[in-house]
This record gives structure tokens, sequence and C-alpha cells, in this order.
């Protein structure tokens, strides 16, 4: 089972849509399903603090350290990455998930326009994902984890380089949008469902 987390933030219609090219079919849920999932995908757009909310008051910020428990799957999409580590300095206030240490920071707009919208190329330094070479971005903050050793690629907007894919166990997060990244991305995005490289 493929559920789409549903926190009133994501653009949840691109996202099952490309799943569907890929010959998948999920579950978009509000609230976190009674047995656990094979994969869990969190998307996201907007504001990590009323996200964070979201999770919260829809149960999730329990249910999803409970499921990777029992061997679920989490793939964060964008904001969904974001909200994988602790704080954002969006709203330093709020807490995310967590299951990554780190926190949020915001893109450096003395290089570069923010909002970061286009596409940038990835380099990936990890192998155990399959390469997505080039990829659709929209976001103005990123992934600074604590530790490097998290990050498969990366990727730069004006010379700030940034997480593009991070990974830990079975907690995958990307920054970019893959169901927008034409075709080389939905392959990225149906590996991801399946678990593969």
């Amino acid at each position: 089972m493929i559920v789409i987390v549903d926190s009133g933030s994501g653009n949840l219609r691109s996202l099952c849509n490309g799943l569907r090219q890929s010959g998948l079919e999920a579950s978009v849920m509000r609230t976190p399903p009674a047995e656990p999932p094979e994969v869990l995908f969190l998307p996201g757009v907007g504001a990590f603090g009323h996200a964070a909310g979201a999770l919260e008051d829809r149960g999730w910020i329990s249910a999803i350290p409970q499921f990777l428990a029992s061997g679920s799957r989490l793939v964060g999409i964008c904001l969904g990455m974001q909200l994988l580590f602790e704080t954002s300095e969006e709203n330093p206030g709020a807490r995310g998930l967590g299951l990554l240490p780190g926190a949020v920071r915001r893109l450096d707009p003395s290089r570069a326009k923010v909002p970061h919208m286009g596409w940038a190329r990835l380099r990936f330094v990890r192998p155990e994902l399959a390469p997505l070479p080039w990829a659709y971005f929209v976001h103005s903050f990123v992934a600074a984890p604590e530790s490097e050793s998290c990050v498969v690629a990366w990727a730069t907007h004006g010379g700030d380089e940034f997480p593009a894919v991070v990974r830990a166990g079975r907690v995958v997060g990307v920054q970019c949008h893959p169901e927008k990244s034409q075709a080389p991305g939905i392959a990225f995005l149906a590996a991801l469902a399946g678990g593969g490289p």
C-alpha cells in the first residue's frame, strides 16, 4: 500500500498522477491508516510551521515513527523533505518530525533570486539511488543536516550548494519535484516508491 500524507499543504494531484504514470496507485489520507503502509509519501508546499502543525493535529507526528519501526518507508518531497528535520528558520518555534538531525535554512538571496524556481543539475555522491541528472525545483528553504553523511545528491542555486536528496535507512528526502521532472523524474519517483536503486 502506498499512502500520500495529506497535511493540507501539498500538491497531491501531481504526485498521484506521477505515480499513476509509473503504474502505481496511491491512497491520499488525511489521518494515519490503521495498518502500516509499505511506503508513505510526504509532499508539501508552503510554510514549515503550518505543515508541521497540521501533521500534529492529524496524528501523523506520532504515527510516522511507529510506521517506520514497523518497516514502512518514508519519502519527503520539497517541504516534505524539510519536515524530516528538526527545525526551520522559516518558523523558529515549529518542530518537524526530527527523523534527521539538523535544521532548515533559507537560500542565500545575495547569490541568486529566491525562491528558486526552475531546473538544476543534481550531483550524486552516493550510488544507492538511481541518478536523476536534472530536476525541477520550487523552494526558498533547504536542509542543513548536522552530518553530510545522509546526503545522496547535491544541487546548486547561484553558487549556494544544498542537499537535493538525503537518505537515512528507510527515510528519503528530495528537495526537487520528481513528479514535475519529466520522464526521468517519473522513473526516479517509481524507484523511490519501489524502494529500489
